[in-house]
């Protein structure tokens, strides 16, 4: 980041939230105009989640991305225009719980009872919810940074220290009264905003972002995936284009390399410039890969994360020892040979591994004379932690 770019940053910093909301307005404006002039070609960003493409029930009443940001922004302007300084608190405070309703997902109840000072984490940027009955467990939900910010702000404000611990302790008949207010003042037909519906739209918004159903299971508190399953349907149309991504997916992932090796993440372990990823492949195999620490963040790896080896046939090499090869490589695996190939000058050892992986090797036809190599014979495939290409397609 240059020294200008510092310096704007640490300016934006000290504005308060209006102005923020200004710049950012703002900001998005210059942005859109930019963004149809001609300029440097950029890389498009990652393509939607295919997994996340769903019906709703017609049935379920819930608001869309844009009609909930009409009704924040409604809320917004109703607190702003408030006449004097305890108007303007008190309407603060009732958008506040909108705004837990809004991004928490939880029930009526269960945000009315909540203590700002006891159930809030803001290290963690995470609400605990007890539930509404004795049977619901308890729950941390993940809501926005910024918005647990605005709680802290209101709770630290002196002339809001009776309501301390109280916060979000509002009557529910005044809720929906407000809420009503605001989604008339939206131009959203009053039947469709409620406490519920947030509840409801929140669940499918998670889940058009590409979040897991069992996630928004827990986060919505409910003790059955069935109860969560409500939230979306797939139609025939839905389940051929999920298909036909992933198929098209598979189509792409071609490649040069005649090994590959597919598992998760185990481990990492970094250095200034590297970064060595060790993956549990296939049948049991531990496979290593050294990559820069570039690729790495490129590519977004994580600890359980999937992720594909390939190792181009060249790189592999061989060994005809009864016992374990003694090799600087990372990588050596026990296998058999099933074909061999040659033109003279260079020879394809075909192999499976223990377990039935296939491997491939390229070596001259010298070496495979001088380890009187032949079908059949046991042999160790090995290659080096630098050998491994990472691909997350």
């Amino acid at each position: 980041m240059s020294t200008s770019e510092e310096h704007i940053l640490d300016m934006i910093s000290r504005l308060d939230v209006v102005a923020l909301e200004r710049l950012c307005d703002r900001a998005a404006g210059i942005l859109a105009q930019k963004a149809h002039r001609p300029g440097p070609r950029r890389h498009p960003g990652p393509a939607p989640c295919q997994a996340a493409l769903f019906t709703v029930p017609h049935d379920l009443r819930h608001l869309e991305t844009e009609q909930i940001e009409r009704l924040t922004a409604a809320f917004d302007a109703w607190r702003d225009a408030a006449r004097n300084a305890p108007i303007r608190r008190a309407r603060e405070r009732m958008r506040l719980v909108y705004l837990m309703l809004r991004h928490s997902g939880a029930k009526l109840g269960e945000v009315l009872a909540l203590n700002e000072r006891t159930d809030i984490d803001l290290a963690q940027a995470t609400v605990g919810f007890g539930g509404t009955r004795p049977e619901e467990p308890s729950r941390r939900v993940v809501v926005p940074q910024t918005f647990l910010d605005e709680v802290e702000r209101f709770a630290a404000c002196p002339a809001n220290r009776a309501l301390r611990g109280e916060l979000f302790h509002l009557d529910p008949g005044f809720v929906r009264r407000k809420l009503y207010e605001q989604a008339r003042k939206a131009g959203l037909p009053t039947g469709r905003v409620s406490p519920t519906s947030l509840r409801h739209s929140r669940a499918v918004e998670l889940l058009r972002s590409g979040v897991p159903l069992p996630v928004v299971q827990v986060m919505l508190g409910h003790s059955s995936l069935v109860l969560t399953s409500i939230y979306c349907s797939f139609s025939d149309q839905d389940c051929r284009r999920i298909v036909n991504h992933c198929v098209s997916k598979e189509s792409r992932m071609k490649t040069s390399a005649r090994n590959t090796f597919f598992g998760a993440v185990t481990s990492v372990r970094k250095s200034p410039l590297l970064t060595e990823v060790s993956l549990a492949a296939q049948n049991g195999f531990e496979v290593i890969s050294v990559i820069t620490n570039e690729s790495f963040e490129r590519l977004g790896l994580t600890e359980g994360g999937q992720v594909t080896a390939l190792v181009k046939a060249p790189w592999v090499l061989l060994g005809k020892d009864e016992q374990k090869a003694r090799t600087s490589a990372r990588n050596c695996f026990p296998g058999r040979v099933v074909s061999i190939r040659g033109d003279g000058v260079a020879v394809e050892i075909m192999g499976l591994l223990d377990g039935g992986t296939p491997m491939c090797a390229l070596i001259t036809a010298e070496s495979v004379e001088t380890l009187d190599i032949k079908e059949g014979d046991t042999v160790w495939f090995f290659f080096k932690a630098f050998s491994v290409i990472l691909s997350t397609e």
